[in-house]
């Protein structure tokens, strides 16, 4: 199944650090240009060159619709064409929701949410004027499926969006020929705990950051994430979790919590 990526273009936003960096190397070890889109300018262009293969590093940011088009006309206008676009790019804060201010909530949704799309309206239109395998995987997190999100309900709103987005589009998408996928990590190790390095300061004064901005902790490497992601793409998926093993019946557990809240209410307000 490999063989569907070779010679064919990626495009992949949040490309300069954690699981974005481990896409690009995935997707260029079989052997696909790669297009890499971040804020960060400079480490996009790192990522770039380090890779094996044919790529590209564009300063991207994915609020802005002008920067996503702008990401497009330069990976069309570098490759000719662009069969798979991960939009990876997000951003994580803790808070309560009584104590978090609207520019948090602003900043979250911009990127994880209005960021996807931006490049959604980039891509899509010119995605479909191609022929054969094309598809778009896109970056939420196992926090979409907690039945209590607690100290993270913004950022797990955001991603709980991006879920909804996705299955949606996966069957938008359908009759196109381009297929769709949910990549939901847990604990990663990246640092996802320092986002709020990129953020600008027209959205406030910056969220308090109770566990530091270090590396994850007990987290696994984004190398498997990118693994499992781009096997989870080539099988036409349209979930693919990946967590540390010591986690996954944890995170069982709470996805039956979840829809079991939904059962406990059908099973109550049925007519009698």
């Amino acid at each position: 199944m490999s063989d569907q990526l070779q010679g064919r273009t990626a495009v992949v936003t949040g490309g300069a650090s954690g699981i974005g960096a481990a896409l690009c190397a995935e997707l260029a070890s079989r052997g696909m240009a790669v297009v890499v889109a971040d804020i960060d300018g400079a480490g996009a262009r790192r990522v770039a060159a380090e890779l094996d293969g044919p790529a590209l590093g564009v300063p991207t940011d994915v609020t802005d619709p002008e920067s996503a088009e702008a990401l497009a006309r330069a990976a069309y206008a570098e490759f000719g064409s662009v069969e798979l676009l991960c939009n990876n790019a997000g951003v994580l804060l803790f808070g309560t929701i009584a104590d978090s201010s609207v520019g948090d909530w602003r900043w979250l949704s911009s990127v994880n949410v209005e960021g996807l799309l931006n490049c959604l309206h980039a891509f899509l239109p010119r995605m479909r004027g191609q022929g054969g395998w094309r598809h778009v995987m896109n970056t939420a997190s196992t926090h979409a499926f907690l039945p209590d999100p607690g100290f993270t309900a913004l950022y797990s709103a955001t991603k709980n969006a991006i879920v909804a987005l996705s299955l949606g589009l996966r069957t938008e998408l359908e009759p196109d020929g381009i297929g769709v996928t949910v990549l939901c990590p847990g604990q990663v190790d990246t640092r996802i705990l320092d986002s709020q390095r990129n953020r600008p300061g027209t959205f406030g004064r910056r969220a308090a950051e109770p566990f530091g901005t270090g590396p994850v902790p007990m987290a696994i490497e984004p190398g498997q994430v990118a693994r499992e992601a781009v096997e989870g793409v080539l099988r036409g998926a349209p979930l693919v979790f990946a967590l540390p093993s010591h986690g996954r019946d944890l995170f069982h557990s709470q996805v039956r919590e979840l829809w079991q809240l939904a059962g406990d209410a059908l099973q109550r307000d049925a007519p009698h």
